[in-house]
């Protein structure tokens, strides 16, 4: 079994990687590895995997590089609502092993979950992501964007950029590029034909246990996003996104080498 580990940049010294305490306790205790067992590890940045021979639990030498399995052309944002939190969190692990590129945590009219997230919250959030990279054999860590309420997630998306502004960059959307808004209630636009046109940008909207409101669908078609159904089933919240999330990456050619 191939053992993977994120490293962030201080942690690689020219040909030297220096694991983190708690990176050190899962080779030495968990995984019980010795020095001149192999790992790879990976930045996030660079296209490749570098293999590691361990010096001891806390060290190890960089032996070669290992190309990467590509990233999907598709710049797929997700928007998915928030959820109980083992929900959100297999909702957040299972975007991650697809090749979504942003997540933004969205809070809607019936959302179980209404208070935005601490940091305490993100830091577990953000663990889930890294280790779901580690394990589906991806090279680059999703980036979750403060959670924020549906309708200022749907009024951002054609904003112009803002100086010093990190989520309108991130998320401010191309004239090309596709908002799909996956709703129940729908009956003829199927994603599909929402996406003939073939984006290379998709942001994708996902709703609550409850699904979104009457006033959430308008709003949704006022700030210009295409309302689909995912089919004549009424999938739950969590399965719901990842379905979706799949299909458009799958339809746009982007699940497959």
């Amino acid at each position: 079994m191939t053992h993977r580990f994120w490293v962030a940049a201080e942690q690689l010294d020219g040909e030297i990687v220096h694991f983190s305490d708690e990176q050190a306790h899962q080779l030495r205790s968990v995984l019980r590895l010795r020095a001149g067992a192999e790992v790879f590890v990976f930045d996030g940045r660079s296209r490749v995997d570098r293999r590691v021979e361990l010096t001891d639990a806390a060290h190890g030498r960089v032996m070669g590089e290992v190309p990467q399995a590509p990233e999907p052309r598709t710049r797929l944002s997700v928007y998915p609502a928030l959820l109980q939190r083992d929900k959100f969190e297999l909702v957040l692990q299972k975007l991650t092993e697809v090749g979504a590129q942003h997540i933004t945590p969205v809070v809607t009219r019936r959302s179980l979950v209404r208070e935005a997230p601490d940091e305490r919250r993100y830091a577990r959030w953000r663990a889930i992501l890294r280790e779901a990279a580690e394990q589906s054999g991806r090279g680059v860590l999703p980036e979750l964007l403060p959670a924020r309420p549906l309708a200022e997630a749907l009024t951002s998306l054609y904003a112009q950029p803002q100086p010093d502004a990190l989520s309108a960059r991130d998320e401010a959307l191309e004239p090309e590029a596709c908002a799909i808004f996956a709703y129940e209630g729908e009956r003829e636009l199927t994603l599909r034909d929402a996406l003939r046109e073939r984006p290379t940008r998709v942001a994708l909207f996902v709703g609550p246990e409850g699904g979104y409101t009457s006033e959430e669908v308008a709003c949704a078609r006022r700030a210009g996003a295409q309302v689909v159904t995912l089919g004549p089933r009424v999938l739950r919240a969590e399965t719901a996104v990842l379905v979706a999330s799949a299909l458009v990456l799958s339809e746009l050619g982007d699940l497959s080498w």
